[in-house]
């Protein structure tokens, strides 16, 4: 709400550098955004959620392992761990793993617990917040569209954009109940970092967009890419239209809103530098672009040939200090995050985990899904841009459209950075859904009329004729082949009720694949020797390599993890994964029924009516 205040001020008092101009095509005078429309939105997409996955709540049968292992983390803090100390120390023992994510994605569901635990007791304080907060990052992406298309075009344009919020199933998936990661909160930050872009004070929203592209790098450094794209784009702009005030402000608080953020959230104890989460070096890289910055806003360039040159030049010294900086910190980050992870883990388990696979390796259904809304924001933006009356008001939709551009292209090589785009692609998609809105309430025709709003449902929801084709099939008995070969689908896996004898046995190390770690530390005080988290690579490598040796050889790394219980999930993927990949495996042995005598069965009971899939073997000397 901070963020919509700042922007709201845009009325009062504009920058000397703004310059005024008409509004867009299609605006309506602005009025004061109704809190009841956001609200009675949000409320819709909500309940049809909450009516959607009724069924996995009571049990928390989250659909991710990440956002299992964010729920320990949040736990072990409210059980006494260090609010620094990001270590979690039931994974890979004795030492533990450093989890590279950020306590300002935990702090919202460690509030709600504590506020909720005296009233409802833990584990229903829990499920509360596994609700509560999913339910808040959607409350702020309607909030956040509805608000600057309320600005930017009237009313009837923001209730569009809350209604295409409500059809980005993308983007909702990052928001749905129990989905507790920090990708709803990415999705928060670029909304809020578009907010800033389109703001009309260009100081106001030069520290909005600077201060959201902050949060976003620290909840994950995912958002770099987003950060740099944000900046590059404000900058152009400044040499095309001498706006720099909003480039120096925007600079200034990225900088200093990373830094804060850093020190509240990680404080003085880890100043390593790392590749996959803000450090020291990205913070000295951003207070360089910020210093470069805040001097071309105090200097302000005039539109003079010469003074642009000079201009061009300092923001080239700008980007290449900032990359000197990092490069010279950590040459070993020059290729991305997962840069030094073993190929052998790489190939076995980062490349099966399909969210992060580029997005023309995914499905013809999967890829439409991903996309979304984006081509309509496109077409919408260039519409936008030919019929803009002015050339500043040209220029906001030039630069709307290359951000928009960069995160498709990121979203094209990660594919669960595509919500963020599709989020993007909102604002200027809510603008061309009213003018169709508006050319079929002036048809005469009822068919023309019907016909124009079909096409724009399926221009917002371009996956709804396939899925209602692939529904149609399924009924002629023609079941959909399974989308969820790939790592982290743990459907058919019943915790709830598979795990509660290993509750009750004596804590120990547990060898288990990788993807049900997280549910095995979360319904039980074990250890397992790994999860899919990428610092803890050794013990993945462990992992795999257990799993698909000769089951007589797979011994040799049980014992070196000191586990004395194997437990999996045999409907789980990764094992099939293991299996394809060594039919004569451990994990092949495992699925047939056919274990080492180096394994003794456990009995798992459950008082569940269908089977659980879970299974446990105790480690004892070969017969």
């Amino acid at each position: 709400m901070t963020v919509l205040a700042s922007v709201r001020a845009d009325r009062v008092s504009p920058a000397p550098d703004q310059t005024s101009s008409p509004p867009p095509p299609g605006a309506t005078a602005s009025a004061p955004l109704r809190w009841w429309m956001v609200l009675g939105i949000w409320a819709l997409i909500v309940g049809l959620q909450l009516l959607i996955f009724a069924r996995d709540i009571p049990g928390m049968r989250m659909g991710d392992p990440d956002d299992v292992l964010r729920l320990v983390q949040v736990r072990d803090l409210l059980s006494g761990q260090a609010w620094f100390d990001l270590h979690q120390y039931r994974i890979m023992a004795p030492e533990g793993v450093l989890i590279h994510w950020s306590r300002l994605v935990d702090l919202p569901l460690a509030a709600v617990i504590l506020a909720l635990r005296p009233l409802l007791g833990t584990a229903n304080a829990e499920i509360a917040a596994a609700v509560i907060v999913p339910a808040l990052t959607v409350l702020c992406t309607v909030a956040l569209a509805m608000h600057a298309a309320n600005r930017l075009f009237g009313c009837d344009t923001a209730v569009a954009a809350g209604i295409i919020v409500g059809l980005s199933g993308i983007v909702l998936h990052q928001m749905q109940p129990l989905r507790i990661d920090h990708h709803g909160w990415q999705i928060v930050s670029a909304l809020g970092a578009v907010v800033g872009l389109h703001a009309r004070d260009p100081r106001r929203g030069g520290w909005v967009l600077g201060l959201a592209l902050a949060a976003g790098l620290t909840v994950s450094l995912e958002g770099l890419p987003l950060t740099a794209l944000f900046i590059g784009v404000v900058a152009v702009r400044a040499l095309l239209d001498g706006q720099w005030q909003r480039l120096g402000h925007a600079a200034v608080a990225l900088a200093l809103g990373t830094a804060g953020l850093f020190l509240a959230c990680r404080g003085l104890r880890d100043m390593v530098e790392h590749c996959d989460a803000v450090s020291p070096m990205h913070i000295a890289a951003l207070g360089w672009v910020a210093l470069c910055g805040a001097g071309l806003a105090w200097w302000r360039p005039s539109q003079r040939p010469a003074s642009r040159l000079v201009a061009l030049g300092v923001l080239a010294i700008a980007a290449g200090g900032a990359a000197a900086i990092v490069a010279l910190a950590a040459p070993q980050c020059a290729t991305g995050a997962f840069g030094g992870l073993d190929p052998y883990v790489k190939s076995h388990w980062l490349d099966n985990v399909r969210e992060g696979r580029p997005i023309w390796e995914t499905t013809l259904h999967n890829a439409i899904a991903l996309i979304g809304a984006v081509p309509l924001g496109l077409w919408a933006c260039w519409r936008l841009i030919q019929s803009a009356p002015s050339m500043p008001e040209r220029l906001r939709w030039v630069q709307h459209g290359l951000v928009l551009l960069g995160a498709v292209a990121v979203g094209a090589m990660v594919s669960r950075a595509m919500a963020t785009a599709v989020g993007i692609a909102i604002l200027p998609a809510a603008w061309q859904v009213r003018q169709w809105r508006l050319v079929a309430v002036a048809q005469t025709s009822s068919a023309r009329r019907m016909g124009i709003n079909v096409l724009m449902l399926l221009a917002a929801l371009p996956i709804l004729p396939i899925a209602l084709g692939e529904t149609a099939w399924a009924k002629l008995g023609h079941p959909p082949a399974d989308r969820d070969f790939a790592m982290g689908s743990l459907r058919g896996c019943d915790f709830e009720h598979g795990v509660g004898a290993l509750a009750a046995m004596p804590a120990t190390d547990i060898f288990a694949p990788v993807d049900i770690g997280p549910d095995i530390l979360l319904r039980t005080h074990q250890r397992v020797v790994a999860t899919g988290h990428h610092r803890a690579a050794a013990a993945i490598s462990d992992v795999m390599h257990g799993f698909l040796a000769d089951p007589e050889q797979a011994r040799a790394y049980v014992a070196k993890r000191h586990a004395t219980l194997v437990v999996v999930c045999t409907v789980a993927p990764e094992m099939h994964l293991y299996r394809r990949q060594a039919p004569h495996g451990l994990a092949a042995a495992l699925l047939a029924g056919t274990p080492p005598s180096w394994l003794r069965p456990i009995a798992l009971p459950t008082t569940a009516k269908t089977p659980s899939n879970i299974a446990a073997w105790q480690v004892v000397a070969p017969r």
